[in-house]
């Protein structure tokens, strides 16, 4: 490769690898017409194929999702690259490792990386940087094609810096463009940093969480276990559990959220029909607040109408609405919902609709107690949150990322989970799912020593104290058989009364009425709203 006068000496500036030994890994094979680093097959293109496929993909699907597709691409691209550094390179210093992403970028042709300051601390997972990008080719393209832009350009470029931090530091890393050479600066500016330090609320932070890393990012930095000491923030926990538990729909859950017909939600207790629902919601408005969940119980028409319409929602934002109990509808809300649904032929400016059941999509077409044309409007597309009997591969990872959210709401320091308490996981009965996992991880949480490891006997005695927990006692089944033989028994009364009763014995303390049943407070309270009670 010829390189210009005088810039020789610069190929071995910098920490390892320098751009000398990347060039090394470079190999072109005329013979067969393959371009190679590394092992992996390169492709030597126009920087203009670029600027016309972003424009055709903003032309077809508008900008927000043009600008993800684009930041998707380059965050897998920048976790490739941080890969392919730790192979090639085994015992490079960390350091070095982390710094390489800079002269990658920069001997690719995309852009030439100057450091202002890049600031980290591996052990503590800190990490603050700001660089300058010179001659940046999305910008320099858009430019040449399209003249000053309004906004920062380089999309792909911010998803590959993201992606390859992401992967070097095993935490989300998020990366702004807050100068930009097509908006007329003399280059552009990039600034890095935790998703933490940005805020959970920053709308950045929130689109990668949602719609950039689900999808993109590896298996091993989301099923990492985190080591006691490390403090890992809820955000970061939270994230690596939805993404577990979504995996097997993901691609679903994309394609519903985009198609913005209506979606039946379906699984079993526990399967994680929840997290699907908020996930489905953030795509379909990004950086809106999540919906609360509206019962079909005692729903009225005007309550429906209000849940339908659109009219509260920001210029746009598309609504979404979230419904369960829909077998409860009254006959005036099914007729209201079902025209509702036949008469918003454009879709985009109609009310995203997720319906929440436990009944299979063949259970619930078969469903009497809703009308026929209804059931079909509500099963053009349903997602199946599968039991975790049909997961069993999947409870290893599911285990070792809930563990740290189980962890942080009891207040206590993640633990280690030893490889055998995963199989013994693995194979126990989990009636209720993911409540009943976490349960197991709980009990054994809190029995462990902060300084030992949760082995398989720790696991067989939490899940033991678990299903003490679940038994039924006798007196209570007799209760229950004599209740359901009176005709005109009704679950939802009887359910107001139990509340009623624990409140009345409490004096009307909520807590105290919760810990009588059972209960947390927040999870009485919410059942007392719902109960009318």
């Amino acid at each position: 490769m010829k390189i210009n006068g005088g810039q020789e000496a610069l190929l071995d500036r910098g920490g390892r690898p320098t751009l000398r030994e990347l060039l090394t890994h470079l190999v072109f094979s005329p013979v067969n017409g393959v371009l190679r680093l590394g092992d992996t097959r390169m492709v030597l293109q126009r920087t203009s194929f670029l600027s016309h496929l972003r424009e055709e993909i903003v032309r077809s699907y508008g900008r927000e999702d043009a600008f993800v597709l684009l930041m998707r691409l380059g965050f897998q691209a920048g976790v490739e690259d941080s890969r392919f550094v730790k192979v090639s390179w085994p015992n490079l210093d960390p350091g070095d490792a982390f710094t390489a992403g800079t002269r990658l970028h920069t001997v690719s042709g995309v852009t030439r990386v100057e450091t202002v300051h890049n600031d980290f601390d591996f052990k503590k997972g800190k990490f603050s940087g700001e660089f300058l990008w010179h001659e940046s080719a999305e910008a320099s393209e858009h430019r040449k094609h399209y003249g000053d832009a309004i906004e920062p350009v380089c999309w792909s470029l911010i998803g590959y810096a993201s992606g390859y931090a992401t992967h070097a530091l095993g935490k989300l890393i998020v990366y702004k463009e807050i100068e930009c050479k097509a908006m007329g600066h003399r280059h552009c500016r990039v600034v890095g940093k935790p998703a933490d330090a940005w805020g959970e609320n920053d709308p950045d932070v929130q689109r990668f969480r949602r719609q950039i890393m689900p999808r993109y990012l590896s298996e091993e930095i989301a099923a990492r276990p985190i080591k006691s000491k490390s403090s890992p923030s809820e955000g970061d926990a939270s994230a690596r559990y939805d993404l577990a538990v979504l995996s097997p729909v993901m691609d679903q859950i994309e394609a519903c959220s985009r198609a913005r017909l209506p979606v039946l939600l379906s699984g079993p207790v526990g399967s994680g029909k929840r997290i699907a629902a908020s996930q489905m919601a953030s795509i379909a408005a990004p950086g809106g607040a999540m919906p609360e969940w509206t019962s079909g119980h005692g729903l009225t028409p005007d309550g429906l109408r209000g849940l339908l319409s659109p009219s509260s929602t920001r210029s746009g934002r598309q609504p979404v609405a979230l419904l369960q109990d829909v077998e409860h509808l009254d006959a005036a809300c099914q007729a209201l919902l079902e025209n509702h649904l036949r008469s918003h032929s454009q879709v985009t400016t109609q009310t995203f609709l997720i319906v929440l059941t436990e009944a299979s999509p063949a259970a619930f077409l078969s469903d009497t107690r809703l009308r026929p044309a209804l059931r079909r409007l509500l099963s053009i597309k349903p997602v199946v949150m599968p039991a975790l009997g049909a997961r069993r591969g999947d409870i290893p990872a599911l285990a070792l990322a809930l563990a740290d959210v189980v962890a942080e709401k009891l207040h206590l320091p993640a633990r280690d989970i030893d490889p055998t308490a995963l199989e013994k996981l693995a194979s126990l009965a989990l009636p209720e799912n993911l409540l009943t996992l976490e349960a197991v991880l709980a009990n054994a949480q809190m029995a462990v020593s902060p300084l030992k490891r949760i082995d398989a006997g720790a696991i067989e005695k939490a899940a033991a104290v678990s299903s003490q927990a679940d038994h039924r006692d006798p007196v209570l089944r007799s209760l229950a058989e004599a209740a359901l033989d009176e005709k005109g028994f009704e679950l939802e009364e009887f359910n107001r009364l139990i509340y009623e009763l624990a409140l009345e014995r409490a004096n009307a303390n909520v807590a105290k009425a919760a810990q009588s049943l059972g209960l947390s407070r927040a999870q009485l309270a919410y059942r007392l709203r719902t109960a009318g009670a």
